[in-house]
């Protein structure tokens, strides 16, 4: 989610996007047998893919709640490259109860898992997969 920090050292977009883009060329030229993958805490603009044309694979954190809305369709006008969740699900703290709430956590990772299964690319679809976040929960 380098887009939301700035590299976690508070860099402009720009300088961003240039700094993978330098990185992820100096991985191509080291290892030319494995994707490069880079996650974005959204479905990246057009703009940051043809900036970032070693990315072989973009994952993406996208939260929007019991879903992913547009986020497949939105990423096929994009690119053709393969897509992955770099994380997806919810947690188990319900905060308009106040308390946990496990059964609506596994709802939840339910219906996002199978709204990825329906855009696999075993099936047509630009869905590699997803890695669910999280089995154990964080002390917020």
């Amino acid at each position: 989610e380098w887009n939301y920090n700035g590299l976690y050292v508070g860099m402009s977009s720009g300088s961003s996007v240039s700094k993978v883009a330098k990185v992820a060329r100096i991985i191509k030229e080291n290892d030319k047998t494995r994707p490069v993958a880079s996650i974005y805490g959204e479905v990246p603009s057009q703009h940051t893919i043809e900036s970032l044309t070693d990315i072989d694979v973009w994952g993406v954190n996208v939260y929007r709640g019991i879903g992913f809305d547009d986020t497949f369709g939105k990423y096929a006008t994009r690119t053709g490259k393969p897509l992955f969740f770099g994380e997806y699900g919810a947690d188990a703290y319900n905060a308009r109860k106040k308390r946990e709430d496990q059964a609506a956590q596994a709802e939840a990772t339910r219906v996002l898992t199978e709204d990825i299964m329906r855009h696999s690319s075993v099936t047509g679809g630009v869905c590699l997969g997803g890695f669910v976040f999280e089995f154990a929960d964080e002390w917020w």
